[in-house]
């Protein structure tokens, strides 16, 4: 990663959030300062004078993507939900519900952990796989990673 980071000319505020995604596995100390010059890329005006022309709604929605797939670990694949939480100790805990495949899920994430939660009114399991091990999480119950 120090090689490529060495030789990115960093001119697109997308630059950053790539960077932060990419590092989040590898080294999120340096993943936070890139998540928080994306979130600031407009406030400060970091490309120098292009904000009065409009958000830069490419990372502004990258910022999103990154807290509620690549910070929580969250991902489809497989017929299944994967749940490899890397929240930044940094940040305040997440929360947000989702469906997946008809079934009303709610996912909690802190530097901590993660707690997924099946709706008690769900009509079928849900198979996840939290760090390798496959769960078959049922409705009204919670799997948790630490």
């Amino acid at each position: 990663m120090d090689y490529y980071l060495a030789r990115t000319s960093e001119g697109s505020t997308l630059s950053a959030l790539v960077h932060s995604w990419v590092l989040t596995r590898a080294n999120r100390h340096h993943a936070m300062k890139y998540f928080v010059q994306v979130l600031a890329s407009d406030i400060v005006d970091i490309q120098g004078g292009t904000t009065a022309e409009g958000i830069h709604l490419a990372a502004m929605a990258g910022s999103i993507d990154l807290l509620q797939r690549c910070f929580t670990g969250l991902e489809t694949r497989d017929d299944r939900l994967i749940l490899s939480p890397q929240w930044p100790n940094a940040l305040d805990p997440i929360e947000f519900p989702f469906v997946y495949r008809g079934q009303r899920l709610h996912l909690r994430v802190s530097g901590r952990a993660a707690e997924l939660t099946s709706e008690a009114g769900n009509s079928a399991s849900v198979t996840v796989e939290c760090r390798g091990r496959v769960h078959q999480l049922l409705p009204g119950r919670t799997v948790e990673v630490a």
